[in-house]
């Protein structure tokens, strides 16, 4: 099947060929929830006097501290939170559920890609002009003026080189790692298509804070707050590529 990612901010939809939806658990799909209870024949249900908590084990292959999911739902069965919880017990993801609609309805073009493009561009629009307006200025991508270095690096790993190159609308930054773990960080900067553009991608999507990467077997790539970040080496597994990524892009959102 193709999953599609659509980011508006750049007028691009990143498409995926991938079962993922089917094959991971999703603390926030409630098929994916119920997938996991039917499939553990260990789950488990307590009662309480106000709710059932059921708990069973979860599929996340990228993340293998994470391998239960708790589940409260009141006494009508509505779910109203799910936890994700290591070997420990400890929930390291929490989804709350404020309300619960069983029979939404959605206008045809809902899930149109060029909807939601079109959509989301009047929107931008009309808050970049309120921002305008105010600053008489607007944000752009095209330097990279803070160099993000990643918060977690492997044991034995440093960096040995740092370079920043121009390219034709912006700049280019590459961080080499050497040592027992080496890898290459490349920062980039990201202008908007001028038209909707559909960029075929490699690897499987995989949910990195505030955005969606491409997790292959020796990269990830993904774009956050106007720049394009990739990863990639032929030592690092796939779960010390993520929490290299994780540890790049949990600074740039704090930025």
């Amino acid at each position: 099947m193709w999953v599609k990612v659509v980011t508006p901010s750049l007028n691009k939809s990143f498409k995926f060929q991938s079962d993922w939806p089917y094959n991971n658990s999703q603390a926030y799909l409630l098929k994916n929830i119920v997938d996991d209870l039917e499939k553990d024949n260990e789950s488990e249900c307590v009662e309480n006097d106000d709710s059932y908590i059921l708990t069973s084990k979860v599929n996340f292959p990228n993340n293998p501290s994470l391998v239960k999911q708790r589940v409260t739902l009141d006494k009508d069965l509505i779910i109203k939170k799910v936890e994700i919880l290591n070997n420990d017990g400890i929930s390291l993801m929490t989804f709350t559920v404020t309300s619960t609609n069983y029979k939404p309805s959605f206008d045809e073009s809902f899930f149109e890609i060029n909807s939601i493009i079109n959509n989301s561009n009047e929107n931008n629009s009309d808050n970049q002009q309120n921002e305008e307006n105010k600053n008489d200025n607007s944000t752009t991508t095209s330097t990279i003026d803070d160099i993000i270095y990643p918060l977690y690096i492997p044991t034995g790993t440093v960096l040995t080189n740092e370079e920043k190159v121009s390219k034709t609308d912006g700049e280019r930054v590459i961080l080499t790692f050497g040592g027992d773990k080496p890898f290459t960080l490349v920062e980039e900067t990201t202008n908007k298509e001028s038209e909707f553009t559909v960029v075929p991608t490699y690897g499987e999507p995989y949910l990195l804070i505030d955005t969606v990467a491409a997790l292959s077997n020796n990269s990830i790539n993904w774009v956050s707050n106007g720049i394009e970040y990739y990863i990639v080496s032929d030592v690092l597994a796939q779960n010390e590529l993520i929490e290299v990524a994780k540890s790049v892009n949990v600074v740039s959102v704090i930025k």
